[in-house]
């Protein structure tokens, strides 16, 4: 079936087709495509038929082309023939086209085998052994259960909310069904985070469920092709070199076509401005051909003088062979920008834009003179001064201001005249010259400090985004449609680092050069991936009874996810903030999002550097590993590799790699740094006081709380001391670009960091990677949190945003809930304290007695309830604890007391401190009370044990002894005030007044001389607290 149509334009529209019949000599089998449409739908034969003709029509069609023959040159008329193939329409309208669906495997699954791959699976042996125990989470108020129904484990959790969902544990090889499911599935579209994580929570569990789905969901191919280009973060801005010499660099550009073209053919502007004056010029063209450009800017150069350096964009009229011979014979370097990244020749981009405004409201009665009023608009941009030098280009240029209309009318309205005064050429070129060396220092002046406003502007929503060489990336291009619009394409191997922000990367065969902004990291899905852990040291204890040494397990320590997981939106913000409150929060932390990432950055502030005492390289031969774990170490070696943290080396020093088992049997990857440590100068730089914090911070009304995104790996190693955390394997020598656990001075040198990091900021308090903001007002607090956030984001450290808390008027800090002036231990940790087993070593006492000390001034007589705990760590004791009545008895009366701690008052320094003391036969002790709503509250309690030499002391040596202790002990808060000591014993009063004549007691009221208290009477029933700390 064909249309026909007379007198066409060409003889070929769709192609001249042999045997195609002529307009006077129809078909007589033809219908109309009305009636074929409406004839009932076309069988399978049709449906052939019709699929052969197309195909014959397009082979005729492909022969007709190269077969002059065919042509009708001596018809009268020819048709052009266009096939409407109403037949396959008729078929594709009937058609259903099925979507694209992505394959789940593993659905045909049964129960049984469902059952038997849960028994099977490592990952769940945890799960399985937790059978039947209820687990409560006390911060999001959750608990959950696990049980096993017809051979199947599940998981029951409760919310706070009171709702209450059933989860099946799933095994490895299933998870990524269920994710393809969840995320990529027709019904699911490709949702974020959070509601992937949601879907599948509410049917599966396996542990690791979030991580997972997070790698899952942002290594999704369509994901990351369709992200908008806002969400993308931008790079810091660059400084720009200061050109001193006008015209040495200049940079050019081309504005146009421009509408209407003016009267004298011109359709183009070809400008320039020089990079150290900002002094602009513009010539009009009529066409941008090379041979025009060339001609027009040796016009310029006339004028100005031959540049050294000339930048503009990668347009072919500027980058053509014809200016490349310009550009050597001139001996000019001719620098290009990056592909579709205007900023990089942001100067003259913004002088044409200020140009075209001028044109457009100067031109508008006569549009078409546009090039006529060009000079005249050059005058008036070069007569202005430039907000970032203050002088304007003809200042700068000549030295002097030029005489321009509004000083013409000065001089008419005034009648003022300018004094010729008679120089000499050479005194007139000296004046000149010092006048122009003058203007120009101020004027770079000017220009570095605009330079540092504008930049703390813009990096204000910037991060540093990094990739390495072999990383792939997506890169921002127009579509090949419209070029107006920009989509992802890739991705792309990145072949080299350039600088800073370009990266040159491997496109279709060609290496490209483009700036950070334009690129987008591209995150390959994996399979399957192993949870990461990083080294660390473990912990050697001497065990002085069997003279053993035992390596002992610390916790684990996970390495630092390189790819952002977290974002400033996972900022955890008190939702008692009222609306003006909750605003100013989100705003400021979007203001500095770059700085809320589970990514640790590099800091800029300092490196960490290894001083010895030797110069001989501590070389620690590598103990042999049996081959079953040495799988584990190349694995973990290689990670660490992948990920920049370590690299091959050839030090001549070595740390051996040690292997650890862990509780549940698995093994983990270590370095035993403790030689290397033996010859590794301390660092005496001190460690911030718990107490001292929350003595300052106790009374305050707003808190906030932030923790440095693993906070060792943000330092780099110094290129000296790298050698020298060396350690081998089976696969060769490496070394760390970064801090790595267990080097001694590791934690002096992070608080050498974070106390640089917070100089000078009175409401900030830190330990070691905690920081804690406690103010007054919420005015300070919100300057206290932008002071801190600027320094961060100088300073390229990061904050975990998850575990950021801001607004609070309650938080918990360093196991402490601080808050409302009191202060109590952190229910979670108590928690822990409560399932502590009864303990069967030595160095599990130790461990235990270590945990509950953290907490001792909130317990009474902690020294006399832990004494029989304490005598089975002495030396000589046995490893094997003899655990007797005793020791259960203190054992269960001290878990008891931490279950139910009195809260403590915070300390206010603006009142006054009461200390009562109390001595009894084995020991001191001392409660110190500050007075609140008419009542005495404690503030902390203290105690310890009296040695031998101690209890045989007279009864008024111990009660002096008491208080001289407690001074000592609550010395922080208690110097340079007065306050009150209240004592059961009436001869302490007279210790400040009377004469005594016991020596010791002499020496001890002397040493109390520089205190002001006095001392007040009270009954022994009254001192409840310090009698019972002291009483056995």
């Amino acid at each position: 079936l064909a249309k026909c149509i007379s007198d066409p334009l060409y003889d070929l529209v769709l192609g001249n087709i042999p045997q195609v019949r002529s307009p006077d000599d129809p078909d007589p089998g033809w219908e109309s495509a009305s009636e074929v449409e409406e004839e009932s739908p076309v069988d399978g034969a049709a449906v052939n038929q019709g699929s052969e003709v197309r195909a014959d029509a397009h082979e005729i069609s492909g022969a007709g082309k190269n077969n002059d023959d065919s042509r009708h040159a001596n018809s009268a008329e020819v048709a052009a023939t266009h096939d409407t193939s109403v037949p396959r329409r008729r078929e594709k309208k009937n058609e259903e086209l099925g979507l694209n669906v992505p394959q789940v495997s593993m659905i045909d699954t049964t129960p049984e085998a469902l059952a038997r791959e849960q028994r099977e699976d490592d990952s769940l042996r945890r799960c399985f052994d937790q059978v039947g125990k209820i687990t409560r989470r006390p911060k999001s108020r959750t608990k959950f259960q696990f049980f096993v129904k017809n051979s199947l484990l599940y998981r029951s959790v409760e919310y706070s909310s009171g709702r209450k969902t059933i989860q099946l544990a799933l095994p490895k090889k299933f998870r990524p069904a269920v994710m393809t499911l969840a995320h990529d599935g027709i019904m699911s579209g490709h949702q974020g985070i959070k509601n992937t994580l949601g879907l599948v929570a509410e049917e599966f569990f396996w542990p690791g469920i979030q991580s997972e789905i997070k790698r899952y969901v942002r290594s999704c191919d369509v994901c990351q092709r369709t992200v908008p280009k806002g969400k993308v973060g931008r790079a810091p801005l660059g400084n720009m070199p200061t050109v001193e010499t006008p015209f040495q660099k200049v940079a050019i550009d081309i504005i146009g076509p421009i509408t209407p073209m003016s009267s004298a053919g011109n359709k183009y502007i070809l400008t320039m401005v020089d990079m150290a004056t900002r002094y602009p010029d513009a010539v009009a063209l009529r066409a941008v051909g090379s041979q025009q450009v060339a001609e027009a800017l040796v016009e310029m150069f006339t004028r100005y003088g031959v540049p050294t350096e000339i930048l503009s964009d990668r347009g072919t009229n500027f980058t053509s062979d014809l200016m490349k011979e310009v550009s050597r014979l001139l001996s000019m370097k001719h620098m290009l920008t990056t592909p579709y990244h205007p900023m990089c020749n942001g100067l003259v981009e913004r002088f044409n834009g200020t140009i075209k405004q001028m044109l457009r409201r100067m031109c508008q009665e006569r549009p078409k003179d546009w090039d006529r009023y060009l000079p005249a608009l050059l005058f008036a941009y070069r007569e202005v001064p430039q907000s970032s030098l203050k002088f304007s280009p003809f200042e700068l240029l000549y030295g002097r201001r030029v005489r321009g209309p509004l000083a013409i009318l000065k001089e008419m309205w005034s009648s003022e005249k300018v004094g010729n005064e008679a120089k000499t050429s050479y005194s007139y070129v000296l004046e000149l010259r010092e006048k122009l060396e003058n203007t120009c220092e101020l004027a770079h002046k000017c220009l570095e400090e605009a330079k540092a406003k504008y930049k703390g502007y813009y990096d204000r929503r910037s991060s540093n985004r990094k990739m390495k060489q072999g990383d792939l990336a997506l890169i921002l291009l127009p579509t090949d449609a419209n070029k107006m619009i920009m989509q992802w394409k890739g991705p792309f191997a990145v072949t080299a680092r350039k600088n800073e922000v370009d990266y040159e990367l491997d496109v279709g065969g060609k290496t490209k050069v483009f700036h950070v902004n334009m690129l987008k990291k591209y995150e390959e899905r994996e399979t399957t991936r192993q949870e990461q852990t990083a080294c660390h040291v473990a912990a050697e204890i001497k065990d002085e009874a069997l003279g053993e040494r035992i390596f002992e397990d610390s916790g684990e320590i996970p390495t630092p996810s390189w790819t952002k997981q977290q974002g400033w939106k996972e900022v955890n913000v008190n939702k008692n903030l009222d609306a003006k409150e909750s605003a100013e929060v989100h705003a400021l932390i979007e203001d500095f999002s770059e700085i809320f990432s589970d990514v640790p950055g590099r800091t800029n502030l300092l490196t960490c550097d290894l001083e010895v005492t030797t110069t001989r390289p501590v070389f620690v031969k590598q103990y042999p590993l049996p081959l079953s774990v040495q799988e584990v170490v190349e694995q973990e070696i290689a990670e660490m590799l992948a990920l920049g943290v370590i690299e091959r080396c050839s030090s001549p020093y070595n740390a051996p790699v040690v292997i650890v088992k862990k509780k549940d049997g698995s093994n983990r990857f270590c370095i035993d740094y403790r030689r290397l440590n033996d010859v590794i100068k301390p660092d005496a730089e001190p460690i911030p006081r718990i107490d001292v914090t929350f003595a300052k911070t106790g009374q305050k009304r707003f808190f906030s709380k932030l923790d440095v995104a693993k906070g060792y790996w943000q330092i780099p190693m110094e290129e000296s001391a790298k050698e020298k955390t060396a350690f081998s394997s089976t696969s060769g020598l490496f070394q760390f670009n970064f801090m790595p656990f267990g080097i001694k001075t590791a934690s002096a040198t992070f608080t050498k960091l974070m106390r640089k990091l917070l100089d000078g900021i009175p409401d900030a308090h830190h330990y070691i990677d905690d920081v804690l903001i406690a103010t007054s007002s919420w005015r300070e607090h919100m300057e206290t949190l932008s002071r801190i956030f600027q320094r961060l984001r100088e300073a390229n450290i990061t904050i975990k945003p998850r575990k950021c808390e801001i607004g609070f008027s309650e938080i918990s800090f360093l196991g402490h809930d601080i808050g409302m002036g009191k202060i109590s231990p952190d229910p979670k940790i108590i928690e822990r304290i409560q399932d502590v087993p009864r303990p069967r070593t030595k160095r599990q006492v130790r461990s235990f007695l270590g945990l509950t000390g953290f907490y001792r001034e909130f317990v009474e007589d902690y020294a006399r309830l832990t004494a029989p705990l304490v005598e089975l760590t002495k030396k000589g004791a046995r490893n094997e604890v003899e655990w007797g009545p005793e020791q259960e008895k203190a054992f269960k009366e001290l878990k008891s007391r931490l279950g139910q701690p009195p809260i403590l008052l915070a300390p206010n320094p603006e009142k006054e401190f009461v200390l009562r003391t109390d001595a009894s036969d084995v020991s001191v002790g001392a409660v110190l009370l500050q007075e609140q709503a008419g009542m005495l509250h404690p503030v902390a309690y203290a105690s310890r044990k009296l040695n031998g030499a101690e209890e045989k002391f007279a009864t008024v040596e111990k009660e002096c002894l008491a208080l001289v202790w407690a001074v000592a002990r609550f010395k922080l808060f208690l110097y340079g005030r007065t306050f009150k000591v209240q004592t059961d014993h009436q001869p302490l009063e007279f210790l400040n007044r009377a004469k005594h004549t016991n020596s010791r007691v002499m020496r001890w009221s002397m040493a109390l001389q520089d205190q002001s208290f006095h001392v007040e009477y009270i009954k022994g029933r009254d001192n409840v607290g310090a009698d019972f700390m002291s009483r056995v």
